[in-house]
């Protein structure tokens, strides 16, 4: 049958050029628009899920998302079209790199990258949150870009805003759960309340760990060890100062983005890109911006 690779889709008006990446559902090519005479990214459901009406609404709302919001830290998309059986939307072409392409390399970036990553995303986030109501609730490296003039974009906006799972017990994941597991919130896995930003903002702390340490919060876990361990109190993250040369300020930053009950963890975006500035100045902060923090530094992290 061949790999999807070697069997590019035919689209009206697109010149097929190579296959970027493929995700759960869909596939995603790098494509020449004829008539714009421009390169684009086509995003392409996969067969499987345009035969399910849910999976194909998922799809198109994620689409419209990306079209509604103009902002120039988060991928454009140019709008849902259908053909021969195919859903598929056109996205702006990002000449550049994910920063999950980067990890795969086993490279980590130097701390002063990972806070104008975090300056970047939270600014496109606000926008998002606060224009619009969204979350985007599957910020990880792979959804986070750097295009070839140095300026961050995030993809895949508008998967979700609010899901809700019945709650089965402490010991009990629901069977689906929208997220990434290495990065997922908390609230995500209980799934019993409505989203807002604060599930983005423990994300984004997730992978920029991942991205200064080049090692996930909880390593050596399989995909429901990963849930539990976002969720545990117990469990906390190693200290990223163990894995490479960090300043305390950026430290407690990642602290208070990771607090696992949300409502004592740093509680905007606004909030977040303060921090932000005041780390740039090298400020470490004597005085967090939630309750349950102790008064020793770095308290949510372990030692070991």
């Amino acid at each position: 049958m061949g790999s999807p690779r070697d069997n590019p889709p035919v689209l009206p008006g697109l010149t097929m050029l190579e296959m970027l990446g493929e995700g759960g559902m869909s596939y995603v090519w790098k494509a020449l628009d004829r008539r714009a005479q421009k390169l684009v990214a086509v995003k392409i459901l996969k067969p499987e899920f345009a035969q399910s009406e849910e999976d194909a609404q998922l799809f198109a709302s994620e689409s419209k998302t990306m079209e509604t919001i103009d902002h120039e830290g988060i991928v454009k998309s140019y709008g849902l079209r259908a053909f021969d059986g195919k859903l598929y939307y056109l996205m702006e072409f990002v000449d550049g790199y994910s920063f999950g392409e980067f990890l795969a390399k086993k490279h980590h970036l130097q701390e002063i990258d990972c806070i104008l990553i975090c300056e970047s995303v939270a600014a496109a986030l606000d926008y998002a949150w606060n224009g619009f109501g969204i979350v985007h609730c599957d910020i990880k490296p792979d959804n986070i870009m750097i295009n070839s003039s140095g300026v961050v974009k995030i993809t895949d906006l508008g998967l979700s805003r609010t899901f809700k799972f019945l709650k089965d017990g402490p010991d009990k994941v629901p069977d689906q759960v929208m997220g990434t597991p290495a990065y997922i919130s908390p609230e995500q896995v209980y799934g019993d309340v409505e989203l807002d930003c604060r599930a983005d903002i423990y994300s984004l702390a997730a992978s920029l760990y991942h991205l200064a340490t080049a090692r996930v919060l909880f390593p050596g876990l399989d995909s429901e060890g990963m849930m539990r361990a976002q969720c545990d109190e117990s469990c906390q993250a190693v200290d990223p100062r163990r894995f490479c040369n960090l300043s305390v300020g950026f430290c407690q930053l990642l602290e208070v983005m990771l607090v696992k009950n949300r409502d004592y963890r740093i509680q905007t975006w606004e909030d977040v890109f303060a921090m932000c500035r005041e780390i740039e100045k090298g400020v470490s902060f004597k005085s967090r911006p939630t309750k349950d923090v102790a008064a020793s530094s770095l308290a949510l992290f372990s030692a070991e």
